[in-house]
């Protein structure tokens, strides 16, 4: 068996997955393992593709020319290769970059540093007196971009700090969960870009592009938990349990994570409150026949959003009457029905920074909630303008 071949078997998670790669490097096609196997042969290319983006994410690719290890806790980048005239390799440049199990196990250990500060400040509160078992009430924090810096003389809008996004969030929530019935269940649905800026450098993850931002990284930190706290114990008032639901955006996937930890901490003691895991950038549940799926909407088609939930959820897809794919990301509300599930992306309550205004982008400011029953799906949903709110 040569070295590559081991490599490779280094790289299955499972002993299902090893036994299809061996019979796969005998040269087994998938349809014949598939025989073998009593198998479908496309799910036998999906465990052999996988299997290689394991490896080939550690350095590891033999079929592309690709066999250097990379170092413990980073993960393979980029990969620049020169070849000569007779098609042998004469250089190669492999970029690393940490890998996400080790960022978030960065976070884990930064979070863990304010336990003792964090854990049991939330004292849990009387459950109300009577809610409706059949219905959920969810809350959707469009791009919220706390820590954004906005002035009418340069937008042409209203101003935008971190005190009048707490302020304008706060009134939101006080409006809309005064006005919504007591649900069984209450859902806090942050879709990302809840922070404007993800660490001190105040520029985007990505590209870097330098963000307006009120004030030091310190401060927004302080505010995101506070104003999220807050939230959720004023739905404690009016819903049996509270779910809170913090999907990574594209300009804080980093930060979302360590607010999340923060979160858990704080209400873990507490039954009626679930926080979320939000390692992946998908998270859904299920209410009665109701099938949820979040994700910012950032980097992913429509069909390929559509594709990967009824690949991954192909058992919560068929056991459900009604499936919503609520996103955030594009700041304005769209709605469309595809492939038997409805679509939709929504409003925010933040304004247009210097760049969306100078670019001409513009939306309208208001937050919603819809309100699900178990067996027959929506039943309403309320609305909060921003104008009801400063």
């Amino acid at each position: 068996m040569s070295k590559s071949v081991e490599q490779h078997l280094e790289f299955c998670r499972t002993d299902y997955q090893s036994q299809v790669i061996k019979m796969h490097i005998t040269g087994m096609s998938h349809v014949a393992i598939g025989q073998e196997l009593d198998k479908n042969p496309k799910r036998i290319g999906e465990i052999v593709q996988k299997v290689h983006r394991l490896a080939a994410a550690s350095g590891v690719a033999p079929y592309q020319n690709l066999n250097r290890e990379v170092a413990p806790g980073f993960t393979t980048k980029r990969v620049s290769t020169a070849y000569n005239t007779d098609g042998d390799i004469v250089l190669q440049w492999h970029i690393q970059e940490p890998e996400r199990q080790k960022i978030e196990e960065l976070v884990d250990q930064f979070v863990e540093g304010f336990k003792d500060e964090v854990t049991g400040i939330h004292t849990p509160i009387d459950p109300p007196s009577s809610t409706d078992d059949d219905l959920m009430v969810s809350y959707l924090i469009g791009d919220h971009h706390l820590g954004m810096l906005a002035h009418h003389s340069e937008t042409m809008g209203d101003d935008y700090d971190v005190k009048i996004s707490q302020t304008v969030l706060e009134n939101a929530i006080d409006r809309l969960v005064g006005s919504a019935p007591a649900g069984e269940v209450g859902v806090l649905v942050n879709l990302g870009d809840f922070m404007h800026i993800n660490d001190s450098s105040s520029t985007t993850p990505n590209s870097k592009n330098l963000l307006d931002s009120d004030g030091r990284y310190s401060k927004t930190i302080r505010a995101a938990s506070n104003v999220l706290k807050r939230t959720v114990l004023r739905m404690l008032e009016k819903h049996n349990q509270v779910w809170l639901v913090n999907v990574r955006g594209n300009h804080d996937p980093d930060a979302a994570l360590w607010l999340n930890e923060v979160m858990r901490l704080y209400f873990e003691e507490d039954p009626r409150v679930k926080v979320f895991d939000n390692a992946s950038k998908f998270i859904w549940w299920q209410w009665g026949k109701n099938l949820v799926v979040t994700h910012h909407g950032d980097r992913i088609k429509m069909s390929n959003l559509h594709g990967s939930i009824v690949s991954n959820l192909r058992q919560e897809w068929g056991e459900s009457d009604h499936t919503f794919v609520w996103t955030g990301h594009i700041h304005h509300k769209n709605q469309e029905e595809y492939g038997g599930a409805l679509f939709e992306s929504w409003n925010i309550l933040a304004p247009a920074d210097a760049w969306h205004a100078g670019s001409g982008y513009a939306s309208s400011r208001s937050m919603s909630c819809v309100i699900l029953h178990k067996l027959y799906g929506e039943q309403g949903r309320l609305k909060a303008n921003i104008q009801e709110l400063i």
